[in-house]
């Protein structure tokens, strides 16, 4: 089976269509679920005895939002290198809203 090309411009405008789709298709589920949205504000969370970071992400977590990813961001944002935290510790945590008004954190 042999294949004919009649036109190379079609041929080439064709192809740089099917790579401009792929290309739209591949980022879409790439940034699937990243947007990027900045915290309403930062809470200012003093460590207590007891306290980790799964259980200061869970109490924090905003709707939807894997706490794996968020706790990862909460250890960007306070330059932690690891999830180690100690007692007395003052940790910033962002806090999403999706109005934007900013909520008293009772403790």
């Amino acid at each position: 089976m042999t294949i004919r090309i009649k036109s190379k411009f079609r041929l080439t405008i064709s192809i740089m269509i099917l790579l401009l789709l792929f290309s739209f298709i591949l980022s879409f589920f790439l940034l699937k679920g990243k947007a990027q949205v900045t915290p309403s504000y930062y809470l200012k969370w003093s460590v207590s005895s007891g306290d980790t970071l799964w259980k200061i992400a869970e109490s924090s977590l905003p709707k939807g939002r894997d706490i794996r990813c968020y706790i990862s961001e909460i250890r960007e944002w306070n330059h932690l290198s690891s999830s180690v935290i100690k007692e007395g510790q003052t940790l910033q945590i962002p806090i999403y809203d999706s109005d934007n008004t900013v909520q008293t954190a009772v403790r």
